[in-house]
């Protein structure tokens, strides 16, 4: 049982520091955008996010934001997996759809 307890623990912390070495503190400043997304080029429903596209989210994107309710997929920056829609904030993105999470407390 102890073992399995530190291999789960072993793992935890691979998984966290992964996306570190993945996406670390200088990734966006070593590997530039290529393609370049003006502000002025998003149009309504969509909004220009500066740090949302490509591998660990360094290049800007136009966006369209989702209403609670509405379907949505969870996505993984690390693998540069980009979403072309995402759920308005406060809302996070559970079960496929945009759903209000309650405040810790």
């Amino acid at each position: 049982m102890k073992a399995v307890l530190v291999l789960a623990i072993i793992v935890c912390g691979l998984a966290l520091a992964y996306g570190d070495l993945v996406c670390g503190s200088n990734y966006c400043k070593q590997h530039p955008c290529t393609a370049r997304v003006a502000s002025s080029s998003c149009r309504p429903p969509s909004t220009y996010r500066e740090n949302h596209a490509g591998k660990c989210a360094c290049c800007p994107a136009c966006v369209t934001t989702l209403s609670e309710g509405a379907a949505c997929k969870t996505y993984s920056k690390e693998l540069g997996e980009t979403p072309s829609a995402i759920c308005k904030e406060p809302l996070k993105c559970l079960t496929g759809v945009c759903t209000k999470v309650p405040p810790r407390g």
